[in-house]
C-alpha cells in the first residue's frame, strides 16, 4: 500500500487514503485496514464489501476534490450481507487526501533560476531545472533535491507533462528560447505560467505568438513580466519576487499588505473613541 502511495505521489498524482480506525459489531475488516482511492476512481485494497468499497470510492473522490480530511462512519446492514453477523456493524474511517508537493519547472538555469530553486525547495516545491546548456546546468548551485535536465527546452517542457498543480517559470537566456518555451508551456495544462522580461520584451514575444496563431485567451494565462512588484534588482531579489507570486497563486492570497487588510490602527482608534464616549456618559450619569 505505502509503495503504491509513494509511486503515485512521485508521479504527481493525488490520492485519498481511507483507514479503518475503529469497528463496532461484526465488522468484516479490522482496525488498520486501508483503502487507496485514485483520482480516476480505481482502488487499491478493500474494506471487504462491494457496496462498502463503492461508497468508499465516492467518499475518496469527494475528499480529494475538497482537499480536507474527514472522519467517516459506515453502518453496515446485515441484510446486505456485508457484516459478518446478523446484528450489523459500524466502521469508523479516517479519510485523508494525500497530495504531492507541487512541481516547479524552471526553463533556464542561470543566476535567477538557481536563486529561485534555493528559495522554492524549502517552500515545498519539487523543482526541476531545464536547460540546453550542459555546462551551465553542471555548474548550477542548487539544493541536492533539485532535478536537472538538459536538451531542447521546449521539448523538455512537453515531456514533463505539467498539470494544474504545476508551475512553469521561464527564465532562459534570450528572447527566442523564452518564446519557444512559452509556446510549449501554453500547450500544457500548467496552473501557473510566468515569464521574465521587460515590458518591451514581453510585448514583442506576445505579438510574435499572436501572429503565429496563439489565442489571446491563452496569453492571458501568462504572468509576464513575472513576479510581484518588490522593486527587485539582484538575482536573489528577483527570485524572491517570483517566489512570492508563486506562493500567492498556490495559497490563494490577495497580495495586499496585511497591515492594510487588517486595519488594526483604525479599529484601535475607533475603540478608544468609543471607550472615551462611554466614560464621559458614565461620568454625566453619576453627577
Amino acid at each position: 500500500m505505502f509503495s503504491e502511495i509513494a509511486a503515485a505521489l512521485a508521479h504527481g498524482e493525488p490520492v485519498a487514503l481511507l483507514t479503518v480506525v475503529r469497528v463496532h459489531g461484526a465488522a468484516p475488516c479490522a482496525p488498520g485496514t486501508r483503502l487507496l482511492v485514485r483520482g480516476n476512481g480505481s482502488l487499491t485494497g478493500t474494506l471487504q464489501g462491494a457496496s462498502t468499497d463503492a461508497r468508499a470510492r465516492e467518499d475518496g473522490l469527494r475528499i480529494l476534490a475538497a482537499g480536507e480530511p474527514e472522519l467517516l462512519t459506515y453502518h453496515l446492514d446485515p441484510d446486505t450481507g456485508e457484516s459478518v453477523g446478523s446484528c450489523g456493524a459500524t466502521l469508523e474511517i479516517f479519510a485523508e487526501p494525500l497530495r504531492p508537493e507541487p512541481r516547479l519547472l524552471v526553463a533556464g538555469s542561470g543566476y535567477v533560476a538557481q536563486a529561485l530553486a534555493r528559495l522554492a525547495v524549502p517552500l515545498g516545491w519539487r523543482v526541476t531545472l531545464l536547460d540546453d546548456r550542459t555546462e551551465v546546468v553542471r555548474a548550477a548551485h542548487t539544493p541536492g533535491s533539485v532535478i536537472t535536465k538538459t536538451g531542447e527546452i521546449a521539448e523538455l517542457l512537453r515531456e514533463q507533462r505539467p498539470d494544474s498543480v504545476s508551475a512553469i517559470v521561464i527564465v532562459t537566456r534570450g528572447h527566442r528560447t523564452d518564446k519557444d518555451a512559452l509556446r510549449a508551456a501554453l500547450e500544457t495544462t500548467a496552473g501557473y505560467i510566468g515569464m521574465i522580461g521587460s515590458q518591451s520584451k514581453v510585448r514583442v514575444i506576445f505579438r510574435t505568438l499572436l501572429r503565429e496563431g496563439v489565442a489571446p485567451d491563452d496569453l492571458a494565462r501568462v504572468a509576464a513580466p513575472i513576479g510581484l512588484d518588490l522593486g527587485a534588482e539582484t538575482p536573489d531579489e528577483i527570485a524572491l519576487a517570483i517566489a512570492a507570486e508563486l506562493t500567492l497563486w498556490r495559497r490563494g492570497g490577495s497580495g495586499a499588505p496585511l497591515r492594510d487588510r487588517t486595519g488594526i490602527l483604525a479599529r484601535v482608534r475607533e475603540e478608544g473613541a468609543n471607550m472615551a464616549e462611554e466614560e464621559a456618559s458614565a461620568e454625566e450619569a453619576a453627577i
